[in-house]
């Protein structure tokens, strides 16, 4: 069973009532409530009773209440005889009384085995009335609870969302370890989170947050099963380049004829071959395809043979040259076979010259005619030299870029400088976090070696801004690191300072202010190389 007691005297106490109400028959608790409020307890179970809990409690011996009990004034209570024979005072009887209240109390509240009965009725005269604050009565009793299975199962799952409901809570005295909890019941954490960023036990907290829901103070809401991968992505979205983008490669080209040939090392000149293997070309290339109209503008032809400057002095490996175009003729297949084998020729003519170990200079006789487009050269009284090739128009040959030598100035980058604690306190501030973990990455790489303090680790910028202040007066040396989280969320490590050794930021951990300082807190050092980045 649940804690059904639990939730039946937590409604009447939100509804206001007034009456009696009962727990068990033989033996049984009685609490007496007058508008909600609990002003009386009594029992019949033999723990609960008066008299032993002023044993209990020592404030009687078991021979004086021995004594008592042997010679009683049948016409005054048990309470009364004991202050007649001054065993006791009647402050004691008063501070034991109030005891007995919150005993049945808390007993009820525990009591899992047995269904309460309320009888709604006025309180006559005769019931006592001791002044009770019941919220702080009932929360104690909720804190009391051991059996951390009921609780857990009262309470329901621990990744729902917890949010305050009005200002009430602010009437309770709450013990220290609970104290800063009110602050973070803003309806954005779930309960872990909550465990986490206060320090408390997660049985404690949820026992808090129980109590808080069934006085009507709290709302809990589950929150729906999310995309770790898309939130993480949300959270840490990858920054832009710092270049520009690179483009796109282009697409290989297809192997042609002449490559295919050259690739072979079998140049041949069997024209069949050479035709059936032209009848695979593109579109463009089809025989049978209408000559352009005379009305459209041909490019120059370029040069038959543009490889004598490359026999003469390069020795890098020759690429194909592009297929020149053919003079409009009423057929194009002879000229194109012609054209094919005198590019072979020449192929095969400048393969053969690089695989010399040191090339050659051509004979005059070797060397290729200039085109028919291109005027030979005028005899003059300087020697003779060849006419070069003419380059297509509107296409003139780039020249070489030249060679950056390592370690020049072209090629050192600027490293990025390490800001200043002064700087990065001020983009904590403005909770610039994107830019505030960037800085963090660079002022760890500088601190390579050394120590330094984790305040805490916080979800909210709220915190982050809040520890910043505390230590603004000193002027802090803060950054931040990110960490993820189990549940997939990322948060902040909030660090503090440079230090030699573990020693000295331990040291500097003492002397930090009082709310880092707090039960729940635990400023820890680390070295710089090992700080973590998951939980």
């Amino acid at each position: 069973m649940s804690l059904s007691a639990l939730r039946d005297l937590f409604a009447r106490h939100r509804a206001r009532a007034t009456g009696v109400w009962r727990l068990g028959q033989t033996p049984h608790r009685t609490i007496f409530l007058e508008a909600g409020d609990i002003v009386f307890a009594s029992s019949t179970h033999p723990l609960d009773r008066l008299t032993h809990l002023l044993v209990e409690r020592g404030r009687i011996t078991q021979a004086q209440l021995d004594y008592a009990l042997a010679n009683l004034n049948p016409t005054m209570s048990i309470g009364k005889n004991l202050i007649v024979m001054g065993f006791i005072t009647q402050r004691d009887l008063l501070d034991v009384a109030r005891a007995q209240v919150e005993q049945v109390v808390w007993a009820s509240i525990a009591t899992t085995e047995q269904d309460p009965v309320f009888e709604a009725r006025s309180l006559d005269a005769t019931t006592v009335r001791l002044p009770f604050d019941s919220p702080a009565m009932l929360l104690a009793g909720v804190l009391n609870l051991m059996d951390r299975e009921r609780v857990l199962e009262e309470l329901g799952p621990l990744n729902q969302v917890v949010a305050l409901e009005g200002r009430r809570h602010l009437e309770l005295t709450l013990p220290l370890d609970l104290a800063k909890l009110p602050s973070l019941l803003d309806g954005s954490r779930t309960l872990m989170e909550l465990s986490r960023e206060s320090g408390v036990e997660p049985f404690r907290l949820g026992a808090f947050i129980l109590f808080l829901r069934e006085m009507g103070w709290a709302s809990l809401l589950e929150l729906p099963s999310l995309d770790l991968r898309a939130l993480e992505l949300a959270l840490d979205p990858t920054p832009p380049p710092s270049t520009p983008a690179l483009p796109e490669p282009t697409a290989t080209a297809q192997p042609s004829l002449f490559s295919e040939i050259h690739a072979s090392q079998h140049p041949t000149t069997n024209l069949e071959h050479l035709s059936e293997a032209l009848d695979h070309l593109g579109p463009q290339d089809e025989l049978d395809n209408p000559l352009p109209e005379e009305s459209e503008s041909l490019a120059p032809p370029e040069p038959a043979l543009p490889i004598h400057h490359a026999v003469e002095g390069n020795t890098e490996r020759l690429e194909p040259p592009p297929t020149p175009e053919i003079t409009p003729a009423p057929s194009r297949r002879p000229l194109a076979l012609l054209l094919v084998a005198a590019l072979i020729g020449g192929l095969w003519f400048g393969i053969s010259r690089l695989r010399q170990a040191r090339p050659a200079p051509l004979a005059p006789s070797d060397r290729a005619e200039p085109a028919p487009d291109v005027k030979p050269a005028v005899s003059s009284p300087e020697a003779v030299k060849p006419v070069p090739a003419p380059e297509p128009e509107g296409k003139p040959i780039p020249e070489p870029p030249q060679a950056v030598p390592p370690g020049s100035p072209a090629q050192k980058k600027e490293p990025p400088s390490v800001p200043s604690k002064a700087d990065r306190l001020q983009t904590i501030i403005q909770g610039d976090w994107k830019k505030a973990v960037s800085q963090g990455s660079l002022h760890r790489k500088a601190l390579q070696g050394r120590w330094t303090l984790r305040l805490e680790i916080a979800c909210q910028g709220t915190t982050i801004q809040h520890a910043a202040d505390l230590l603004k007066s000193q002027d802090p040396d803060l950054f931040l690191m990110p960490m993820a989280m189990r549940d997939g969320k990322t948060c902040y490590q909030i660090f503090f300072g440079s230090f030699e050794s573990e020693a000295a930021a331990k040291a500097a951990a003492k002397k930090l202010p009082p709310p880092f300082l707090a039960e729940g807190n635990r400023p820890m050092p680390f070295r710089v190389a090992q700080i973590p980045d998951r939980q």
